[in-house]
């Protein structure tokens, strides 16, 4: 069941969609919380990496970080919510990845010259990209409610069907 959640959470990241609206962190999250001990976080990379084979790659310092805010998206989906997968643990889980992603991603950013080597070029940085960080807050809370959402209808549909 978990393995048929992330291969279509991972599909649809292969669905064109505009851009930073992809289940990728979703996924991350998820696979988190249920994931294998030895390989969850390796979840999100593997539809990121098969995408970026078909449609090409950019900076490679952006790209490892983004590749590591990934993995924190893991990271932070097995720290919060390993045990307790309240609607408000996941809904705080959400916004803790949005913005360790967005940290790590923008910080990316700035290490490659797009803002000035300074505090304030890494504060603009930060503040222009606000806006994606709402984006993906909206978007991951999404997917997490389609994800979470599916897992908790498809557990209790299988434990009923087995009691009856």
């Amino acid at each position: 069941m978990k393995k048929l959640l992330v291969a279509l959470a991972s599909i649809f990241h292969f669905v064109p969609h505009p851009f930073g609206v992809s289940p990728i962190a979703a996924t991350a999250l998820y696979a988190g919380a249920y994931g294998e001990r030895r390989s969850y976080w390796l979840v999100a990379l593997i539809p990121l990496f098969v995408g970026h084979l078909l449609t090409g790659f950019f900076d490679p310092v952006v790209m490892a970080f983004v590749y590591a805010g990934f993995v924190l998206c893991a990271m932070v989906g097995r720290a919060m919510l390993r045990s307790d997968r309240s609607r408000s643990r996941i809904g705080t889980a959400v916004l803790v990845q949005a913005t360790v992603f967005f940290l790590v991603s923008n910080f990316s950013i700035w290490l490659v010259g797009m803002y000035p080597p300074t505090a304030a070029g890494l504060l603009q940085c930060y503040v222009n990209g606000l806006p994606f960080l709402a984006q993906a807050v909206l978007v991951d809370s999404a997917y997490c409610f389609v994800i979470f959402g599916l897992h908790h209808l498809l557990d209790r549909n299988y434990e009923t069907l087995h009691t009856a």
